[in-house]
Formats: structure tokens, sequence, C-alpha cells
């Protein structure tokens, strides 16, 4: 039965069910949180269906050992990253991610990194991570590179684009005017600016690619917007950069500092 066809009380009850055996299995396997996949909506009957495997398997693997993902797939023969070029490169990703999927190991990659860093990634963190010595198992596991690395290009990007669109929608007094001061550094001059305009259009952006490697960064975009500040008014044009500083803080990303054309 798909999710559509679901009567409203039985996918609730799903729901509901859903959020104990996630309870259960954080109790009982010592996992901080339950998630299918990461960032995605799942059809709560097969969410429930992974769970009750999920929270079956505790018995069931108590004698099973953890081995290196590069054992799992059977210590295949690679090269490091800096013996090949970019083209090479490439190719030796499609072949290591090919055997990967082999074994029922996926993984993902939201950020905008090279392919020399995926494949440094792959193969000198992915491989060396643990995994359950069950070959024959037909289920599989799916890898965020996000994950293993916080300070990673898609997160920070996310945060910066959120505080975009926040700041130039209807949202901004709901969001910001319960912020301190001392959370963001401008906001004084963030607030004054917001306030003298009366409606933002023709919103434009583009952030710009970075490499993020630690726990503080600075982030920079081309930004457009048309700026009315009274109804009637012919509108005034802004373009040209933004910026922002983040900070990591408490597991996520914090806009510290933001500049755009027209702030003070």
């Amino acid at each position: 039965m798909s999710q559509e066809n679901l009567p409203g009380d039985e996918e609730e009850a799903l729901r509901i069910e859903n959020e104990f055996l996630k309870l259960k299995i954080m109790a009982e396997q010592g996992a901080k949180d339950v998630v299918v996949f990461p960032g995605m909506e799942v059809d709560p009957e097969f969410e429930n269906d992974w769970l009750k495997f999920k929270a079956s398997m505790d018995n069931e693997v108590s004698d099973i050992e953890d081995i290196p993902i590069y054992d799992f797939i059977g210590r295949p023969d690679f090269l490091h990253e800096k013996e090949l070029n970019d083209e090479q490169i490439i190719t030796e990703l499609d072949r290591l991610e090919e055997l990967l999927f082999e074994k029922n190991i996926i993984y993902s990659v939201l950020s905008r990194i090279e392919a020399r860093t995926l494949y440094k990634f792959v193969t000198e963190v992915l491989f060396q991570h643990p995994i359950l010595n069950m070959p024959d198992s037909e289920i599989g596991t799916h890898y965020f590179y996000e994950d293993f690395n916080p300070y990673n290009e898609f997160d920070s990007r996310i945060k910066c684009e959120e505080f975009i669109n926040i700041f130039f929608s209807d949202d901004f007094d709901s969001h910001f005017r319960d912020r301190s001061k001392e959370e963001i550094q401008n906001f004084s001059a963030l607030c004054e600016f917001h306030d003298a305009i009366k409606e933002f259009r023709n919103l434009e952006f583009d952030i710009f690619n970075d490499t993020i490697n630690s726990g503080q960064c600075i982030r920079k975009a081309t930004i457009s917007f048309d700026a009315m500040s009274s109804t009637g008014t012919e509108p005034i044009h802004y373009s040209g950069e933004a910026t922002f500083e983040l900070e990591y803080d408490n597991e996520q990303w914090k806009v510290k500092f933001a500049e755009f054309p027209g702030v003070k």
C-alpha cells in the first residue's frame, strides 16, 4: 500500500509507532539518532518495516564483528590520490563506487567538492569506517560525506541560503526580532535597512563554492534585488557582493555576521 492510499488514522498510527521504535532502538542500541535516509521523506510503511528490522538486529548480530568497509569489499587495489592525475581520479572513483555498490554500499555527497577530495574521502575515511561483517545481507548501507565532515560546504551554504531567503521575505520579523544582538554582530544595521524597505523584489543570488576546513568560515555570494521604500515609488536596484561570517556551534552552522549591498 503506498503512502497516498493510507487512511489518515492508519498513517498517523504508523508514524506514532515509528517514533516509538526509534526511541526503543536509541535506548537499546545506544544510537544518538535513527534515520533511514537523512534529508529524505520516507514512506511511513517502508520506514516501519526498516525500523522493525533494525530493532530486531540487536540480538541477531550481537556475535557479528565489525570490520573496515575496505575489508568488507575484498581489499581491492587502489592508488594514493597523489599518484593519479585528474582524469585517472574520475575513472578510479567510478571503479570504487561500483565495487561498493556490489556490496550494497552507496555514498552521497551534497557538498560541492572536487573529485580528488572525494577520492581521498572514499579511500582514506570511508574505507576505514566499520561495518557489520554480514556479506550475505541484502540490506544496503547509505553514507553521506557530510556526516563525516561537519565543517562542510553544503551545510554552510544552505545556512547562507536560508539567511538570504528569510531576510528578503515577510518572515523577517518572526525570525529576527527575537534574536539578541550578540547572535549577529551587525544585527542593528540589518534591522535598520530592512525597516526602511517596504518591499523587496527580483531577488537573485549565487553563493560561491568554497572549501570549509574549520568551525569558522566566510562565505561570499553575488546578489541583486530591487527595493521599494514605499508604495508608488520607483524601486532602487542593488547588486554586488554579500558576505557571511559563520561559526559551527552545537552541531550546526550559525550566521554571526551578514552584509548585503545597501546595508551599512
